[in-house]
């Protein structure tokens, strides 16, 4: 994880991480996203997963956390199905809310 986030240059967003190490079993089993709540000390109405499998999905709601979902790995709709929002990708999300780093805005 700490490469990918050096690739993004992501390191200064994220404070807290969970690895496998943190979880006995795997999604859609929620430990990790437990694990994950528990070391940022933030309960589940106040957080939100994003995802890309309905693995993600079915772990977030047995967290009781609201999910986001993009296509872009490789499930249609039917199989997003329970998450608040989908996306074709990451970028598109961005643009809904209007703070994506791949354009300028004008005003």
């Amino acid at each position: 994880m700490k490469a990918l986030l050096t690739i993004c240059g992501g390191q200064e967003l994220v404070k807290d991480a969970t690895t496998s190490d943190d979880a006995e079993r795997s999604k859609p089993d929620p430990d990790i996203l437990v694990a994950a709540l528990e070391k940022s000390g933030v309960t589940p109405d106040r957080a939100i997963m994003i995802g890309d499998t309905p693995y993600d999905i079915e772990a977030a709601s047995r967290a009781g956390l609201a999910t986001i979902a993009f296509r872009c790995g490789g499930w249609d709709d039917a199989a997003l199905q329970g998450s608040i929002a989908i996306y074709d990708h990451p970028r598109q999300l961005l643009d809904h809310l209007g703070q994506s780093p791949f354009y300028a805005k004008t005003s």
